[in-house]
């Protein structure tokens, strides 16, 4: 198991290297994102759930390949999944065509300046 954990590190420390900026990494496939068209219209429905997680995992690895605290500390500068979607919400109503996937990274872009890394 230690093996695996070593591999899956690199490898998502590896993605720090395209961080900067992260629509340079256009070459690698991503599975199950979804688009901003989509994500409204199941906030809409209050029916996306799916996205939700998708997000909340697309967050989480970003930040564990990055060593980022993009969920933030607790009492100081944490970000609660409603805070997110809002966000989300808002992107995507201004950019209906754009993929969930830009909206998330110009999300973690601004996290980024706010947890000072």
């Amino acid at each position: 198991m230690p093996r695996l954990s070593t591999a899956c590190a690199a490898s998502l420390a590896a993605l720090g290297i395209f961080l900067s900026p992260l629509t340079q990494a256009a070459n690698v496939a991503l599975r199950g994102a979804s688009t901003c068209a989509i994500w409204s219209k199941e906030r809409a429905q209050e029916r996306a759930q799916y996205e939700k997680a998708w997000l909340s995992g697309y967050f989480s690895g970003l930040a564990m390949g990055t060593d980022v605290n993009f969920w933030g500390t607790k009492g100081r500068d944490e970000i609660e999944g409603d805070a997110v979607w809002t966000w989300m919400d808002s992107y995507c109503a201004a950019n209906p065509k754009s993929s969930l996937v830009t909206a998330a990274e110009k999300l973690f872009l601004e996290r980024l300046r706010v947890v000072g890394q």
